[in-house]
């Protein structure tokens, strides 16, 4: 789709984003599983993706309470130290994408994370369909919206 010799490049409007909203963006301690597992991630393409659950993060967002799993994909370049969190919440398949959306977790040399739903990002399926992305587990389902970060630009469809 990117492509400029795509002939579905003139369909390309770009990408939309919230505007950016520092009271989405967390610094605070990865809690970590005691026995860190092995667990299966469905994709969009069906098939089961093996992650390591690290641990979670415990925040709010206004003054509601909200917990997200950390994972780590078991999958060639994939390395040590990435961590990952798919998510869904309330603006999912209304403002932003039905499936979910990603976060990248920076670590700092304290120890801390940066949890910046500013920098959520829509997955490759967002864009077509012949992507195998992984789908949010049911534990990363906030109730709450997180208007904050990338937004569903409506390329691909379900």
């Amino acid at each position: 789709m990117f492509d400029p010799r795509s002939p579905r490049f003139k369909e390309y409007r770009g990408l939309k984003y919230f505007p950016v909203d520092l009271s989405y963006r967390y610094v605070l301690g990865l809690t970590p599983n005691p026995k860190p597992d092995t667990v299966v991630i469905l994709s969009t393409r069906g098939n089961q993706r093996r992650a390591l659950r690290l641990g979670w993060f415990d925040f709010r967002v206004k003054s509601t309470p909200c917990r997200l799993e950390v994972s780590r994909l078991l999958e060639p370049g994939v390395g040590e130290g990435d961590l990952a969190v798919f998510f869904r919440d309330a603006t999912s398949g209304k403002e932003t994408y039905s499936i979910g959306r990603y976060l990248n977790i920076e670590r700092l040399t304290d120890g801390r994370c940066v949890l910046d739903f500013n920098s959520a990002y829509n997955p490759a399926c967002a864009f077509s369909v012949h992507y195998n992305c992984p789908i949010p587990p049911r534990a990363n389902v906030l109730k709450v919206a997180i208007r904050a970060g990338e937004m569903d630009s409506h390329y691909a469809t379900q």
